[in-house]
């Protein structure tokens, strides 16, 4: 007997252990499986978020790498959390009637596509209205321009004098019309917004031009005659004249947001003038036994204009111009060996046309 309660004591004693050893096993497991539930739920977490599908990728990974000991806890945790994931937006779906998963990346895309089409036509408004403001607008820079008309003569005194004996004449003479043609090298200068909405502008220019002009014919009626004489003759007075005339010019243009730009400005320059066929015709014929003749003068002019911008380069314009060349004195050999100087300033009104090219 004793022997019996021995064994049972024995028996007891260690059904005992192996039942502590159980659970303190399923105690070390739930301890594992609570420590282990705190990565597989933040998975979880962030695959249900729709902006990292990569993380709901790398928890079955993850899962699938536990310690064998843990699998089945773990296994059916991962499994509990894989079904809880997709229940989010599941469940979104059933409440809103919209897929976020699929919705959403559909609105941001056609949203992108068109806010890069909205985003792109501004894009080409911007990019073409600096182009169509500049064809319009102020140029800032050289330019080149070429242009032709008729210059009409403005009526001028004559006078003509020889000695000795004194001999003095005066009257008045009219140049006739001639052509004009020319070119002009000039700069606009930075330009000055006259509005906030920077629509007009004045902008100063200063430029070269050179044209010429001719032939005009000079006549006029003289009457004189010889100092100490009695009576006085008439005389007819006539003469070819070309002229080349060179000028330096100030500018000041009104520049509208049209195209068109109305001007103003004056320039002071020379003229070279080449007389020819010159006459004085008296009561005893011509007096003069040459008729050619070549001489400078000052010259000076005022212009107003309006130039209408064709392109961003190109450019046409019509001007009048009031031309003044100072009084000249030629010399003239007459018949009688003695030389008659005969001296007269010119008066032109000009109305010319043309076209500018802006580099």
């Amino acid at each position: 007997m004793t022997q019996v309660r021995g064994n049972g004591t024995e028996s007891s004693a260690v059904s005992v252990r192996r039942r502590k050893a159980w659970i303190g096993f399923l105690a070390l497991i739930g301890l594992f499986g609570l420590w282990w539930h705190g990565p597989i739920a933040a998975w979880a977490e962030e695959a249900s978020s729709p902006q990292s599908p990569q993380s709901s990728e790398s928890a079955p990974a993850q899962t699938g790498s536990m310690p064998a000991e843990s699998s089945g806890n773990a296994t059916a945790q991962g499994e509990e959390t894989s079904a809880s994931a997709p229940a989010g937006p599941a469940a979104q779906e059933a409440s809103t009637g919209v897929t976020p998963s699929a919705s959403a990346p559909a609105a941001q895309k056609s949203g992108g596509t068109a806010a890069a089409e909205i985003g792109g036509q501004e894009g080409m408004k911007e990019a073409m209205g600096p182009s169509a403001k500049e064809a319009l607008g102020p140029k800032t820079g050289l330019y080149f321009g070429i242009f032709g008309g008729a210059a009409f003569g403005m009526s001028n005194g004559v006078g003509a004098l020889d000695s000795p004996p004194l001999f003095s004449a005066g009257g008045r003479a009219t140049p006739g019309t001639a052509a004009v043609g020319g070119l002009q090298v000039g700069y606009n200068f930075r330009s000055y917004a006259l509005d906030s909405a920077k629509s007009y502008w004045i902008q100063p220019a200063a430029q070269f031009e050179a044209f010429y002009l001719g032939q005009a014919t000079e006549s006029g009626r003289l009457t004189g005659g010889v100092a100490g004489t009695p009576g006085i003759s008439s005389y007819q007075f006539g003469s070819n004249l070309n002229m080349g005339v060179f000028l330096v010019d100030g500018v000041a243009k009104f520049v509208t947001p049209i195209g068109l730009v109305p001007y103003i400005g004056g320039g002071i320059g020379g003229a070279y003038q080449s007389s020819s066929g010159t006459s004085f015709v008296g009561p005893a014929g011509n007096l003069l036994s040459t008729g050619s003749y070549a001489q400078g003068a000052f010259a000076g002019q005022g212009l107003v204009g309006l130039q209408y911008n064709l392109s961003e380069h190109w450019s046409i314009f019509a001007e009048y111009k009031i031309l003044y060349i100072k009084e000249t004195q030629f010399s003239y050999l007459m018949t009688s060996g003695n030389s008659m100087l005969i001296k007269y300033p010119e008066y032109y009104n000009i109305a010319i046309a043309g076209l500018r090219f802006n580099f």
